[in-house]
């Protein structure tokens, strides 16, 4: 009776198990939906100001030369990662390629890093300075908070402190397929036959260079702001794949424990019988 019981308080417990990623499930699909459409809105927005910020480049091109070399071996990293667990590969495989990226081609650069996450704080904050890192935002994205963070990497790379800043995250081309992305956010790179194209010119008020200056940092927000949504897509696919696998695994553990359960109970009841007929 013993193994009868303890095998109903396994079914038990993976019964619970099953049902709870199920519902893990339906949460992480609600917000994947719902983070592709903010993804789908800030699109249409964002192409148009890249375009714009083309524009303003012809016979401005020099703008995005002006650098201040004065830390030239100084990098910032920004490294996207999750808070929370559950989720595959999602957190290690992003910090293993972190990892490889900064042991095999910035070896030799002072490393700085920024964490939008838990997970990757984890990992790097006893081996590398952190410039900033915040687990709140990743999960809830304020555009205000962000904005004031990304002026002060601006701040920081205009004065010199940093000569590139780079950000790697995850991301996906469906629910199935994802991969690693690895962008130079500063100094930005423009194609160079993009100058050589003859376009429209247009009148601009007050002047080009200063209309740059401003939307430039503008133009920033956006990009990183872009990632981080791209990142959440790819955050809540790998917990929808998992959730999936996991109570796919729970169900085939709860047939084998119901299986061996009916077996144990059929070999009892036909012992017990033989016994009233060994008795009469």
């Amino acid at each position: 009776m013993s193994n009868l019981k303890e095998l109903i308080n396994r079914v038990n417990t993976v019964s619970s198990i099953v049902k709870m990623t199920s519902a893990m499930k339906l949460v992480s699909s609600r917000n994947l939906k719902k983070t592709q459409e903010k993804l789908l809105n800030l699109n249409f927005y964002k192409s148009n100001i890249e375009k714009i910020f083309k524009i303003l480049l012809l016979n401005n091109n020099n703008f995005l030369l002006k650098k201040n070399k004065k830390n030239k071996n100084t990098i910032l990293l920004i490294v996207l990662t999750s808070n929370r667990g559950l989720c595959g590969s999602f957190n290690n495989f992003l910090l293993k390629i972190s990892n490889y990226l900064i042991n095999n081609f910035l070896k030799k650069k002072n490393i700085y890093i920024l964490f939008f996450g838990k997970k990757g704080k984890e990992l790097f904050y006893k081996k590398y300075p952190i410039y900033v890192s915040n687990s709140n935002l990743i999960e809830n994205i304020n555009f205000n908070i962000l904005s004031n963070i990304i002026n002060d990497i601006y701040k920081n790379y205009k004065i010199g402190n940093f000569i590139k800043i780079i950000m790697i995250y995850n991301n996906s081309k469906n629910i199935y397929k994802k991969f690693i992305s690895i962008k130079q956010i500063l100094p930005v790179k423009i194609n160079k036959h993009f100058f050589l194209k003859k376009k429209k010119d247009f009148r601009f008020e007050p002047s080009k260079k200063k209309i740059l200056k401003f939307l430039f940092p503008e133009m920033l927000k956006l990009k990183i702001y872009n990632s981080i949504l791209e990142s959440k897509i790819s955050e809540h696919s790998s917990r929808m794949m998992a959730m999936q696998k996991a109570k796919e695994n729970g169900l085939k553990i709860k047939k084998e424990l119901l299986y061996y359960f009916n077996k144990i109970r059929k070999e009892n009841i036909t012992k017990e019988i033989l016994e009233i007929i060994g008795g009469i």
